[in-house]
């Protein structure tokens, strides 16, 4: 008896404790129909379509602008005794700038992404892998920024 008294006090003690998980809020963050997305530098097809998938590409009536910048890079991650290399990493890092419509800068900031493949005989095969962990290094990062986006703008928008 005493075990569940014990158990209904630290219910109510925790459920009214304020806490409320972000996934849980109540619709007051940034929607992502807001963001326009513009590209700086060169950035490959692949990385391009995957940013403009999560992220509509639209400019006009957006209140905020995101500003990307990506720096891809391969990395061996296992080489084998002959020197060629059997698995690679691919790191993406996508430098981010959110403006408003003022151009004011909201958010400076970078997120990172990464995946892993091995190496198979066929190029064929190879070149379609590599694109496929690319997207899900990209996917990663992009994730990661608009958490990152989210977080800080919804926060802004409190105050």
């Amino acid at each position: 008896m005493i075990r569940i008294f014990i158990f209904i006090l630290i219910s109510f003690t925790i459920g009214n404790c304020g806490f409320k998980p972000m996934y849980k809020s109540d619709g007051m963050g940034i929607e992502l129909d807001r963001l326009s997305i513009n590209f700086k530098g060169n950035i490959g097809y692949e990385i391009k379509e995957e940013l403009k998938s999560l992220i509509g590409n639209g400019q006009e009536d957006k209140d905020y602008s995101v500003m990307v910048e990506v720096k891809e890079e391969m990395v061996p991650v296992i080489t084998n005794e002959n020197g060629t290399v059997s698995k690679y990493q691919i790191d993406i890092t996508i430098f981010f700038e959110v403006t408003d419509k003022s151009g004011e800068v909201l958010i400076d900031d970078v997120a990172v992404g990464f995946a892993q493949y091995d190496v198979i005989i066929s190029e064929i095969e190879n070149e379609d892998l590599r694109k496929q962990m690319l997207r899900s290094a990209t996917n990663d990062a992009a994730s990661l920024m608009i958490t990152k986006i989210q977080s800080k703008l919804s926060l802004a928008n409190d105050n």
